[in-house]
């Protein structure tokens, strides 16, 4: 150091030195913050890239979740029109035998000769009518609680995997 820097006691005086220190001093606040802020930019962003792919992740599960309900939704409404054409071919079947049955049972009757031939026919056809009735009422019966079953199968797994997705982790 030069003589003409140092004051009594040996300490600087105010001059080149002086502002050295503290521009050096600055300097190394300056780089500290930027650094710091640098650090702290860096961990915000990384930390709001992991909320944007939580987010982005989050959305295509959800996406995925609801085509599988409308995937769900279409299958059973695809199975339900399959059902009901088996419920009217079954329908128009049975219509039709019934009406060659009626016919048929017409045909007989106005062939009797007596009041009684008459009488057992006609009653013949009525017991024929019933039974096939009871029969069919039965058939479609069956047919139709089928036909509803396997329609709401899709939608009913679709809703065991809402409670496995969504209810139990809430559970747990």
């Amino acid at each position: 150091m030069s003589s003409k820097n140092t004051g009594k006691g040996g300490q600087k005086a105010p001059g080149i030195g002086g502002y050295e220190d503290v521009v050096a001093t600055s300097k190394e606040t300056v780089e500290a913050a930027v650094k710091a802020s640098t650090e702290a930019a860096t961990k915000a962003f990384a930390m709001g890239k992991d909320r944007v792919e939580q987010v982005v992740k989050s959305y295509d599960e959800l996406a995925n979740f609801n085509k599988g309900n409308v995937d769900a939704f279409v299958t059973a409404g695809n199975v339900a029109v399959k059902g009901i054409e088996a419920i009217n071919a079954e329908v128009m079947a049975f219509s039709k035998s019934s009406i060659e049955d009626s016919i048929a049972a017409a045909k007989a009757v106005m062939s009797a000769k007596t009041l009684n031939e008459f009488v057992e026919l006609q009653s013949r056809f009525a017991k024929t009518t019933i039974d096939s009735f009871l029969q069919q009422s039965t058939k479609l019966g069956e047919l139709s609680a089928k036909v509803a079953q396997e329609s709401f199968e899709p939608i009913n797994a679709r809703v065991q995997v809402a409670v496995e997705k969504f209810v139990k982790p809430i559970a747990a």
